[in-house]
């Protein structure tokens, strides 16, 4: 065959792709709206989301984070591992994260409690350490934690690490060229990247920790070539695979049921799990019911939602013991955590979001405080729910609870759902949409009208 030949065979290949990466755009922009600024027609979605588919004393962490268990520790959504002989990314299986983070939790404690003074380093170098071929493990919470929170829980709630006053998202343990360990993070306030040295002597166990491991072919976006540039440098790409992420049902795990005052059993364990009492007075209206003790209101509505505001400041119900007076974020967030932890795990039999985990997408300011936000994955695919897009909403001023929203949905496994489309298209139609810089990630929308929810591909 001739070189002209070849080289119009190759010119036509080249046609033929684009041609249907811009079909398989132009066939996602009609299956879906396109949401700007976390809102669109009908919904309100997570801030920034864009779906291209359907001098102080200081306080120890244990005086305001509640009990500490495994079961209720946030865990990361997706984790890395890179060996001498390249990387293997988990991400959207809880089951394989759950066993190698669980198998993780000593050395991490261990690292964290034994970091020094960070330091801040360019972003380049935080990406160098993470192209670099040596052991390493690289950890996405999904949403934004404290450092001194996560440090805390690690260590069965041992005092958290005062040289770490961050929050951050990711984080990478791993060799440096001379044999240190070194642990990086990103600081989700101010972007910055940071390294801290720890104990060298986590060095062989983390060795010992990637050993045997094989590389899957999974990347970031940063390392993937001009296809995938447009995207969010720290997107992990499986390296081809198409996602096939599960389905799950949905319901209300506290329907009011009617029966003069008695509203059923659930309904009744969740208000004395708020410290109202169930024989207070009630009154049901057209879409739910309120109870209320003296100038107080606790409203239940008929999809989920429960929504607290307190009427008097000074004799607060909801008194976070042990906060400083000027209080940290993790001290805001510790305390949050705790409190929504305790409401959820009201049923002994299980927690009333069912099959789906909590975990801290971070904080908010609000006129007399700030807001907390906690919200729902499924399998590491964060829940956009409802109006209020995310399973609590805690409002904390003047050392107390002040108010909450939450939006109950209990989600249970049915069976694995489709394969979603493959990331190439699927940042095609990212382009086409004009959402360049964005996060590709799974997530699962729960608008409180169906009875099931499945997810697709979104951009954050």
């Amino acid at each position: 065959m001739g070189n002209e030949k070849k080289r119009s065979l190759i010119e036509w290949g080249k046609n033929v792709l684009i041609v249907l990466l811009a079909l398989s755009a132009l066939y996602l922009l009609g299956r879906t709206q396109l949401y700007v600024d976390g809102a669109a027609s009908g919904g309100h979605l997570l801030s920034g989301l864009k779906s291209i588919f359907s001098e102080e004393e200081p306080v120890s962490p244990g005086q305001v984070l509640g009990d500490w268990s495994q079961g209720t520790l946030p865990r990361p959504v997706r984790m890395v591992v890179l060996t001498p002989q390249g990387s293997a990314g988990i991400q959207y299986d809880n089951t394989v994260l759950d066993s190698l983070f669980l198998e993780f939790t000593n050395p991490l404690a261990d690292a964290l409690t034994s970091a020094g003074t960070p330091q801040q380093v360019s972003e380049e170098a935080f990406r160098t350490a993470l192209s670099a071929q040596r052991p390493g493990i690289y950890l996405d919470f999904l949403g934004r934690v404290p450092l001194t929170n996560l440090t805390a829980w690690l260590s069965g709630g041992r005092a958290g690490n005062v040289e770490l006053p961050h929050s951050i998202r990711r984080m990478l343990l791993t060799l440096s060229e001379d044999g240190r360990v070194l642990l990086y993070f990103i600081d989700e306030n101010t972007g910055n990247c940071y390294v801290s040295e720890t104990a060298s002597d986590l060095a062989q166990r983390l060795e010992r920790f990637v050993a045997g491991v094989s590389p899957n072919g999974a990347a970031f976006a940063f390392q993937s070539g001009e296809a995938y540039a447009s995207l969010a440098p720290y997107t992990l790409l499986g390296g081809g695979v198409s996602p096939q992420p599960d389905r799950f049902s949905v319901t209300n795990p506290v329907p009011i049921t009617d029966g003069g005052e008695d509203y059923g059993d659930a309904f009744e364990a969740l208000v004395r799990s708020l410290s109202f009492q169930p024989q207070s007075m009630s009154y049901r209206s057209r879409d739910g019911v309120t109870i209320q003790e003296g100038s107080e209101k606790l409203r239940f509505s008929d999809s989920g939602q429960v929504t607290y505001e307190a009427a008097e400041r000074t004799d607060p119900r909801f008194p976070l013991q042990g906060l400083s007076q000027n209080p940290t974020e993790w001290e805001l967030v510790g305390s949050a955590w705790a409190f929504v932890e305790r409401v959820f795990q009201t049923s002994s039999a299980s927690p009333l979001c069912g099959d789906a985990r909590l975990y801290i997408q971070g904080l908010e300011e609000t006129e007399d405080g700030v807001a907390v936000l906690i919200g729902y994955q499924l399998d590491g695919a964060a829940v956009v729910v409802g109006q209020l897009g995310c399973a609590a909403r805690i409002e904390i001023s003047d050392g107390a609870i002040t108010g909450f929203q939450f939006q109950l949905r209990k989600y249970t496994y049915v069976q694995q759902g489709p394969q979603v489309l493959p990331e190439l298209q699927a940042t095609a139609a990212l382009e086409a949409q004009e959402a360049q810089g964005s996060e590709l990630l799974l997530y699962y929308y729960d608008d409180l009208r169906g009875d099931e929810v499945t997810a697709d591909w979104g951009a954050f």
